[in-house]
């Protein structure tokens, strides 16, 4: 029950990764085994390690920074296919988008992830 308040109130400020590591942190310096912390928070061994060595070297502030990685979305492979295809004829709507990106690429994506893929690239779909 304690962790689930302490949790609350620490992603109103640290967000859910943040919250994370700092009970994780907290866990390993009270000496709780890292399977019990792996178990219960879903922590991989590694990431275990990185906290417990940046522990050790008195310097938690690394564990925090973001590194920016973000997995490449599946469309991005096609990214020259549906460019040419949407220069020769725009889409229309964001339905007819999202068809033509199926039909184009067997691919299936939520009108608002269709919507986010056209604007990054500067085209425009009504709905």
């Amino acid at each position: 029950m304690g962790f689930e308040i302490l949790s609350k109130i620490l992603e109103k400020h640290f967000g859910k990764r943040g919250t994370k590591i700092i009970i994780c942190l907290v866990l390993m310096i009270f000496g709780i085994k890292s399977s019990e912390i792996k178990q219960r928070y879903g922590v991989s061994y590694n990431a275990l390690r990185r906290y417990k060595a940046a522990l050790q070297a008195g310097d938690i502030d690394q564990l925090f920074v973001n590194k920016g990685y973000r997995e490449k979305s599946e469309l991005e492979q096609y990214d020259a296919i549906l460019m040419e295809e949407f220069d020769k004829r725009p889409p229309q709507t964001l339905r007819d988008a999202q068809e033509r990106i199926k039909s184009i690429t067997g691919l299936t994506r939520s009108l608002h992830r269709i919507h986010v893929y056209l604007q990054k690239r500067g085209l425009k779909a009504g709905l």
